[in-house]
């Protein structure tokens, strides 16, 4: 997997989502990123609401996005999978996610629209 910037992620994903053209699935994922080794974090980080003597928990943590897309040729194969990552900070979340949105809505032209008159003509 590649981890790269913000702004060469964002050329990448830009160059997958319009080589693909609806072609094959594209699968995003965004989960924090700790450098606690442990893989389950959560419950012991968390300060519950009603401890008003302990500190509230105010740590910030980075984004991490993923995208990963199968070759529309040959989806058995490993090798042809495309993985991409980066890592996003705090400061720069408003700026990535409004860019993340527009690469992604202008590269997802495949979608169709839910068809509701014949929902409910099969009602």
């Amino acid at each position: 997997m590649t981890r790269l910037d913000n702004a060469q992620f964002m050329k990448e994903l830009t160059k997958l989502v319009q080589n693909n053209n609806g072609k094959s699935s594209i699968y995003l994922t965004q989960k924090r990123l700790t450098s606690d080794p442990q893989p389950n974090d959560l419950p012991h980080n968390v300060i519950p609401p009603t401890d008003e003597d302990k500190p509230a928990n105010e740590t910030t943590y980075p984004l991490l996005v993923r995208v990963a897309m199968n070759s529309s040729d040959n989806k058995k194969e490993k090798q042809n999978k495309v993985k991409i990552s980066t890592v996003v900070e705090n400061n720069q979340l408003d700026q990535f996610w409004a860019d993340y949105v527009q690469v992604l809505k202008n590269g997802f032209i495949g979608l169709k629209k839910k068809d509701k008159r014949r929902a409910k003509r099969a009602k």
